[in-house]
């Protein structure tokens, strides 16, 4: 296990991520930083100068209270440069990654001290990029999707499944995965989304692409694969009511599995190109060696025509859903900046409308988060300041939470816990 290509040389050749950072001192007026050794949420602002972005990370108490900070908050940390994708399995620690587009991809992890302090514990590069993100178990897993893979694999066509072993000081180990032929054939498979199966195994959506042969894809149905830690195939699980699930913007990639309170996984899919095949969900109960037969939600009836993008769960059988803005058929490009909540159980489906801004007031939102039983969304609108908003998701209406002075956006958020062993 190594810490990849983790070397101040490359970070700032890539011009992405400066490792030297800087902590704000309470000087400015701001409210006194909360300094017990407690849970707090973290939460990234950027700004930019016109040529140069700045990602100003910062811990708070409360990201459900109508508050106003800025970028000299108590123990922020400046960076010079943006992530694009944040991710975390629990509290123990926050990463957040910056997409290439098949370039090498920096990114940082973040975690609480023992004294409750914000704390860049770790710079990282992944040589071969990222296309999706996501945790099982311990670990954090970023996967790079079609790579000519090496070694014992030589020249194959696969996957590189990068694993962050957050019981080892965030070490990071390669496992490849081949592509050709996964689910039979000679067509290609790539990964989208992982989702925990239980026992170190976890779920991940596969999307083929045409091999050498030129055989044409089945773009109606949908296949999911369980995997090991090692990134070995466990058992391969297909149906005919979905297509591929993954959600996509250009050629990133955003996984549209999420696991329930009680361990059942529900696959999403948006129905993207010219499957026949609606937007909606189905169901791998706590370890089914299938899809549950008897479960199929058409989420594009339920909320009268519009495909979903991206996926969460809030709590219990609750899920948040990232909708794009226009009906029917959609390219990845679209805008998607409205909110739906379902349960998933009773096939429940609300808009997200009361408390939140319209899609027309929109002009961007950052990455959404839950936890606490809530989802939280930030966004943009004009003459005003980022802000983050609180979904209850029995309800579905939204509130107005903290705002960040200083920036541009909210792009990510999460929740860290103190750890121990960090000073």
């Amino acid at each position: 296990m190594n810490r990849l290509l983790k070397n101040k040389s490359l970070l700032i050749g890539l011009a992405m991520l400066t490792l030297a950072s800087c902590s704000n001192d309470n000087n400015s007026g701001e409210p006194e930083v909360d300094n017990t050794a407690a849970d707090k949420y973290f939460l990234a602002g950027t700004s930019s100068d016109g040529t140069t972005t700045f990602t100003y990370t910062m811990a708070v108490k409360d990201l459900a209270k109508d508050t106003l900070v800025s970028t000299n908050y108590p123990g922020t940390i400046e960076n010079m440069g943006s992530y694009t994708q944040w991710g975390y399995s629990g509290t123990k620690a926050l990463f957040a990654i910056s997409y290439q587009q098949g370039n090498p991809a920096p990114g940082s992890v973040f975690q609480l001290s023992a004294a409750g302090a914000l704390k860049k514990i770790d710079d990282f590069v992944l040589d071969k990029g990222f296309n999706t993100i996501g945790s099982f178990s311990h670990y954090l897993v970023a996967a790079a999707n079609g790579e000519t893979l090496t070694g014992a694999n030589d020249g194959k066509k696969g996957s590189v499944f990068y694993s962050f072993d957050l019981n080892n000081n965030n070490a990071i180990t390669q496992y490849a995965a081949v592509g050709e032929g996964f689910v039979g054939g000679d067509q290609i498979a790539s990964f989208v989304g992982i989702a925990d199966a239980g026992n170190d195994t976890f779920f991940t959506a596969v999307n083929l692409a045409i091999g050498p042969s030129a055989r044409p894809v089945n773009a109606d149905s949908i296949y999911v694969a369980k995997m090991d830690a090692q990134a070995k195939l466990v058992r391969l699980y297909k149906d005919n009511r979905l297509s591929a699930s993954g959600g996509q913007f250009r050629s990133a990639r955003y996984g549209q599995l999420a696991n329930d309170a009680d361990g059942n996984t529900y696959v999403f899919s948006t129905g993207y190109g010219t499957t026949t095949k609606k937007s909606g969900a189905l169901l791998i109960k706590k370890d089914a060696t299938a899809f549950d037969a008897a479960y199929y939600f058409n989420i594009e009836e339920a909320s009268g025509g519009y495909k979903l993008r991206k996926v969460w769960n809030i709590t219990a059988d609750y899920f948040l859903l990232e909708m794009y803005n226009t009906s029917g058929v959609v390219a990845s490009t679209v805008a998607a900046t409205q909110y739906a909540v379902a349960r998933m159980s009773t096939k429940d489906f609300k808009w997200v409308r009361d408390g939140f801004p319209t899609v027309s007031e929109i002009t961007s939102v950052g990455w959404p988060f839950t936890a606490d039983g809530k989802a939280y969304i930030s966004a943009v609108t004009p003459n005003t300041n980022p802000t983050v908003y609180v979904i209850d998701p029995i309800t579905a209406t939204a509130k107005k939470g903290i705002s960040v002075s200083g920036v541009s956006a909210i792009p990510g958020m999460g929740k860290l816990s103190p750890q121990s062993d960090i000073k």
